[in-house]
């Protein structure tokens, strides 16, 4: 993940092909969306 970060402006984020953010990778890495869709709810809740 950090070769994509560090060569993006900006990063486009699917979720079973539906887009759920487009945003610069800073950004990317800290929304909740993504966080759901990529590490599931139950780590969101545990470490947000």
């Amino acid at each position: 993940m950090n070769v994509v970060m560090g060569i993006s402006d900006k990063v486009i984020v699917l979720d079973h092909g539906i887009k759920i953010a487009e945003d610069f990778p800073d950004q990317i890495q800290t929304n909740i969306d993504v966080k759901k869709a990529y590490l599931g709810e139950d780590y969101v809740k545990l470490y947000s």
